[in-house]
């Protein structure tokens, strides 16, 4: 009797074993990630990086160094906020692989790699391709999801931020501040704009004067303004020669610049702003405009 009690347990056990087996048997995929020999997609050095490509929903942004500066040159030709590009730089040279998160190709969507999401980086230093990869999502703060274009493998990459390189809108990449005219430079500034045009000049004693008139405490706002002037936007729009302004504010100092300002038909109103020797157009806001664009009355206030 009692030997078959220690048959039966012998039975039951081998059960449990041969169950524990098949329930945590590696079927397919593995889910957990394991560390690598090699953790390094390609070796960049930061000084030598010279381009960066980045492919997004079908959409190309290039980032291009040339004299120590860089700029985007597509889609647009426009220097950029340097600070984004050294970020996506240090991102490059930086990159950890930490582990293998996926080798099925049936998994690539919930990483990131559908059409629609993933990005395509390719990378340049010294003028030569260093390396193309495919970026996924961002796994945390600090990591995403990338491989290589002819590998199923997918990695976790820490010290690689997807949003240093994936932006909702490319111009994001650009630098907003589009004039700087330093206060103590200006000498005089003229506006012409619909139902009056005047002139305020500088004197001797350094206060600015429309006719006899001093003007109040709204230039002063003015002048710091024009020491920092910033877009909100960029329009690929194309003006003619003919193109009738609505307004234009003309800044000496020592040299003339020439602000003109085109009011638009929108909702909100905005103005499209061409500056004298810039080809860019830019737009702004018309709350913004109209911290320039004041009239002899409130400059006088």
């Amino acid at each position: 009797m009692k030997s078959n009690k220690i048959y039966l347990y012998i039975v039951i056990f081998a059960a449990l074993l041969i169950a524990a087996y098949f329930i945590t048997a590696d079927r397919g995929e593995k889910t957990t990630s394991y560390k690598l020999k090699e953790t390094k997609l390609f070796e960049l050095d930061s000084v030598k990086a010279d381009r960066i490509e980045i492919v997004n929903n079908g959409a190309k942004i290039v980032l291009s160094k040339a004299t120590g500066e860089w700029r985007m040159t597509e889609p647009r030709d426009y220097r950029t906020v340097s600070s984004l590009v050294e970020n996506a730089v240090s991102n490059l040279s930086n990159m950890k692989l930490e582990s293998i998160v996926s080798k099925n190709p049936e998994k690539q969507d919930s990483y990131g790699f559908d059409e629609s999401n993933k990005a395509v980086i390719t990378v340049f230093a010294s003028g030569n391709k260093v390396s193309e990869f495919l970026l996924g999502n961002s796994a945390s703060i600090s990591a995403s999801y990338v491989k290589k274009p002819d590998s199923e493998n997918i990695y976790m990459a820490e010290n690689f931020d997807r949003n240093n390189f994936v932006k909702l809108d490319p111009n994001e990449w650009l630098d907003k501040n589009i004039l700087s005219i330093p206060k103590q430079s200006v000498n005089s500034i003229e506006w012409s704009m619909p139902g009056e045009s005047f002139i305020a000049e500088k004197n001797e004693s350094g206060n600015f004067y429309i006719g006899t008139d001093s003007a109040g405490k709204n230039f002063d706002g003015i002048l710091n303004l024009l020491e920092r002037l910033q877009t909100t936007g960029f329009s690929d729009t194309t003006l003619s020669d003919q193109t009738v302004f609505t307004s234009k504010v003309v800044v000496d100092s020592g040299k003339k610049t020439e602000l003109n300002f085109l009011k638009l038909d929108t909702s909100p109103v905005k103005y499209l702003l061409l500056i004298s020797d810039d080809k860019q157009i830019y737009e702004v806001d018309e709350n913004y405009a109209n911290n320039l664009l004041k009239s002899k009355k409130d400059i006088l206030q």
